[in-house]
């Protein structure tokens, strides 16, 4: 299983999430920055990176109130992967 380790160190707004996982994930420049967009590539399919991975992202504990809220909301997309689709991606906040 890949692992793709991410800092959240300095992230203000979801796009920088994005800015920060879509190059690591190999995904196409047409990749749309929404939650949406993010559920189908997990899927496979879409990105140079295929399922099985894990996503872990460090230093969370600094986040601003959107932040921690749009994290949980990137939690809730990679369960919903998993369980609608029985795909391997996981993602840990540390």
């Amino acid at each position: 299983m890949q692992l793709i380790e991410l800092d959240a160190s300095g992230w203000a707004k979801p796009l920088d999430f994005y800015l920060a996982l879509l190059p690591r994930l190999g995904a196409p420049e047409w990749h749309g920055l929404n939650l949406d967009a993010l559920y189908d590539s997990l899927l496979g399919d879409i990105n140079a990176v295929e399922p099985p991975f894990t996503v872990t992202i460090a230093n969370i504990d600094n986040l601003s109130a959107e932040m921690a809220d749009f994290m949980a909301r990137v939690t809730t997309v990679f369960a919903d992967a998993r369980r609608d689709y029985g795909v391997e991606v996981t993602l840990q906040l540390i």
